[in-house]
């Protein structure tokens, strides 16, 4: 196996460990009471920022890379797609990931999830008209979000455009010539 794949694989590996990591410790400490709904509040904006957390490990295999195999020199190119093979081993163990987590530990995510948009639906003012309308549309959402294929693509979608832009950012930064 060649140098620039293990390095993927390995910090590819430590990234998507980290994000599911952080599945576990909400599950532990955060997760509502069983009964009781979840709070939404917040969790896009930490999905986000656990990812890019977890995805700095792109910059850190990148450099690490570059300084231990390549002399201390890369280009832009180089460093950007070494940063892409890393996101998507990180990205693939996140959809594996989220593939067993959710049924096992969450699996009334989805309808909480759903009974949440209806409410901020209301509380923007929607007519009952327009929330039902809506209401069908996740109803049919949820339904396809069923197929493993594409709960596999939507959740591979989640983390990979976040990957490509620091694998991108880290390329600028991280690029070197001799």
């Amino acid at each position: 196996m060649n140098t620039q794949l293990k390095k993927a694989l390995q910090f590819g590996l430590i990234g998507g460990l980290v994000v599911i990591t952080s599945w576990w410790i909400t599950q532990l400490f955060f997760a509502p009471a069983e009964g009781e709904p979840y709070d939404f509040s917040q969790g896009e904006f930490l999905g986000y920022l656990t990812m890019i957390l977890a995805l700095s490990a792109v910059f850190i295999g990148v450099k690490n890379y570059r300084d231990t195999t390549l002399g201390g020199v890369i280009s832009f190119k180089k460093a950007f797609f070494m940063g892409l093979y890393i996101v998507l081993v990180a990205s693939g163990i996140y959809v594996v990931g989220w593939m067993i987590y959710y049924p096992n530990f969450m699996p009334d995510f989805m309808d909480q999830y759903a009974a949440h948009q209806m409410q901020e639906y209301a509380k923007e003012g929607m007519s009952a008209g327009e929330i039902a309308v809506k209401q069908q549309e996740m109803k049919d959402w949820m339904e396809l979000y069923e197929n493993p294929l594409v709960m596999a693509g939507l959740t591979f979608m989640e983390i990979f455009p976040v990957g490509f832009l620091i694998s991108a950012i880290s390329a600028v930064i991280l690029k070197k010539k001799k």
